[in-house]
């Protein structure tokens, strides 16, 4: 290989292919004159091919000055430039954190910012902790991507720095992103305190809606379920996969065997208004798990194959509700029938009432 002097002679070069050879050979010194000759270079190229080439190189590259040269990188006016400072600082995993933090100091919000990615990916304790920082900084923005980022890592370690943000910020966008952080790591306090704000679907602005089902989806008891019947009757097809999501939420977490009924006949009416096959089959099968008599009555009403969608949910329906009298209507229905689909559906729930005893292949 030719030494460095040459090849950083090669990466100033007039042929774009010299350049990306010697920027790659350059990769391979892993010196820190090497990475202040790709650097500088990278500020200039105008080929892409080159640029992509000199960023592979020092993504593969772990010398004393790579961090301090990087960061200066996101500075640039050039955009390409800054988000490969923010790849190859976020490569670097829990050794950039050092050379990140004092950048959340900089006067400049756009920087903070780039530092919040940075963190974001690389995502250890550490990096966590930069993240926590920037909830108190001065651009709200900043702490929006802060409070998202927190969220998404999941960082319980932080629900009280959250939970406080949300309580008191005036802020439309910072208190549904709170919300949604919250749906991930909220705890006992963030229910009494989204309790407290949204005492009733009224107090709940049109915005805040998508974010308030997150949280209900995520963290929300029993005690929302008043709310959410308020949502099936004001909302309906509009947001039907969030309140599906919210649903099955709550009634995961809260151990019924039996739908209260008011539930149960808002559910039913809900299945048969006007939202989307799929939806309408997410909820039947949803139902399986419960055991209140109308729920089986639902799914005979449905095991029709002219709309396969609903048929499925009902077998698959079926099946779970565990009833073995379903046996008859699930083989009058595969004599009747010759989508593969649906087939298969009315194998496996016989398969499960079979698990239930019973003679479930008997026509």
């Amino acid at each position: 290989m030719p030494g460095i002097d040459e090849l950083i002679k090669s990466l100033n070069s007039a042929s774009e292919k010299e350049r990306a050879f010697a920027a790659e050979d350059l990769g391979y010194e892993n010196s820190d004159e090497s990475v202040s000759a790709l650097v500088e270079r990278l500020q200039v190229e105008d080929s892409r091919f080159v640029r992509e080439v000199i960023v592979n190189a020092l993504k593969s590259m772990d010398t004393p000055l790579l961090i301090n040269t990087v960061v200066s990188l996101l500075y640039s006016d050039d955009a390409f430039t800054r988000n490969s400072a923010i790849d190859i600082l976020a490569r670097l995993g829990d050794k950039a954190v050092d050379g990140i933090r004092p950048l959340l100091a900089d006067p400049s919000k756009d920087v903070r910012k780039f530092v919040l990615d940075i963190a974001f990916h690389i995502g250890g304790a550490e990096a966590k902790a930069v993240l926590a920082e920037a909830l108190s900084d001065p651009e709200v923005n900043n702490v929006i991507t802060a409070v998202e980022y927190l969220g998404r890592l999941e960082s319980t370690e932080y629900t009280d720095r959250i939970n406080e943000l949300f309580r008191s910020t005036g802020n439309l966008l910072l208190r549904c992103t709170c919300l949604e952080a919250l749906a991930r790591i909220g705890d006992e306090t963030s229910q009494e305190i989204v309790t407290r704000l949204y005492p009733d679907y009224e107090s709940i602005g049109e915005l805040e809606k998508y974010s308030y089902l997150k949280f209900i989806a995520g963290k929300g008891t029993r005690d929302h379920l008043p709310l959410l019947l308020s949502f099936m009757r004001e909302k309906g097809p509009l947001m039907v996969k969030e309140i599906i999501n919210a649903l099955e939420g709550i009634l995961q977490r809260n151990g019924y065997d039996l739908l209260p009924s008011e539930l149960l006949s808002e559910i039913v009416h809900f299945i048969g208004s006007p939202i989307n096959d799929i939806n309408r089959y997410e909820l039947l099968v949803l139902l399986g798990e419960y055991k209140n008599p109308e729920i089986y009555s639902l799914f005979l009403r449905y095991l029709q194959p002219e709309n396969k969608l609903a048929c499925l949910g009902a077998v698959e329906g079926l099946g779970l509700y565990g009833n073995r009298d379903a046996v008859t209507y699930l083989n009058n229905l595969r004599q009747h029938t010759h989508d593969d689909e649906l087939l298969e559906a009315i194998q496996r729930s016989l398969e499960l009432l079979r698990g239930r005893g019973g003679d479930c292949w008997a026509d």
